[in-house]
């Protein structure tokens, strides 16, 4: 049985990637899935916040398969909006895929990758 608390609020998908968006308490959790490359970000682009404010966002990225250099920009172009804003932004995964071209490049800063919901809940001094 799902909740009203994890049940997706919206649901978007292409030829190989779909995206669902949900609340998760006072998280709004992003949930990635498939592969994300040049064709896709445009797309991508236009499903994130362009303005998020202050807002507590996690990307779930857990069933990503892949993830090309023009959707990570996309990301932390978020990423670096919310700080800007006072919000913040985590990356949920355990895939290398994912995992090793954020460390690579240096971005842990501004999208740091947690194992978990509830980890990144804890890394930022919330309920788990």
């Amino acid at each position: 049985m799902t909740t009203d608390a994890t049940r997706p609020r919206q649901r978007f998908s292409g030829v190989g990637w779909s995206l669902d968006v949900h609340e998760d308490g006072d998280l709004e959790v992003y949930t990635l899935r498939g592969e994300f490359d040049f064709a896709v970000s445009p797309k991508l682009a236009e499903l994130l916040p362009a303005a998020p404010g202050p807002r507590r966002i996690v990307l779930d990225m857990d069933e990503v398969e892949f993830c090309d250099s023009s959707c990570l920009q996309i990301l932390l172009r978020l990423g670096t909006r919310l700080r800007e804003a006072g919000g913040k932004l985590a990356v949920v995964t355990t895939v290398p895929a994912v995992i090793r071209p954020i460390e690579l490049l240096g971005l842990g800063d501004v999208m740091p990758v947690h194992p978990s919901v509830a980890a990144t809940r804890a890394a930022w001094g919330g309920r788990a």
